[in-house]
């Protein structure tokens, strides 16, 4: 009897496991995290830069109801010698962060963001998907390879995060 029990139970479990891993992703991400890395890594040769520094500053905020914010700022910013803010220290302040907001949906490990507003406009009104990963309170989110703006070479974004809430 006892062994027709844990059988039953087994396949029960089982059979679970898919939905419940799916479902878990979609609930574990919810939350607070910290900014922990943010590097373009090449495709081809796989050396990568740090976007933000070693130590970017930055929080992502995503809601239950499929809201998020974030922003993420290079350690090694620099405050503006005075009033009034020059045009070039305008420009490195700029060049020196992102940030966004808008709604997104897990789909599997695919995580995806469309934006309703960002700090780069081009970026406003799409919908870009990450793939996802969830260790303990680790988070990393790779983007699909795309051209470099600076490089012209085939890079992917890889960043991690801390939960902090």
């Amino acid at each position: 009897m006892r062994y027709l029990i844990a059988t039953a139970m087994f396949a029960f479990l089982t059979a679970l496991a898919p939905a419940s891993s799916a479902q878990g992703l979609a609930t574990q991400i919810v939350g607070a995290w910290k900014w922990t890395g943010h590097v373009y890594k090449e495709v081809a040769t796989g050396k990568t830069t740090n976007v933000y520094g070693e130590r970017p500053l930055g929080l992502m905020v995503l809601t239950a109801g499929g809201n998020l914010v974030w922003a993420v700022f290079a350690d090694s910013r620099k405050a503006p010698a005075g009033a009034p803010v020059t045009d070039a220290e305008r420009a490195s302040l700029f060049n020196t962060m992102a940030a966004a907001t808008g709604t997104y949906k897990v789909d599997g490990n695919t995580l995806a963001l469309t934006y309703s507003g960002s700090w780069n406009q081009s970026w406003t009104g799409t919908t870009q998907k990450r793939q996802i990963e969830i260790v303990g309170n680790q988070l990393t989110w790779t983007s699909a390879p795309f051209k470099s703006p600076q490089t012209g070479q085939d890079i992917v974004f890889v960043v991690t995060f801390e939960r902090v809430d």
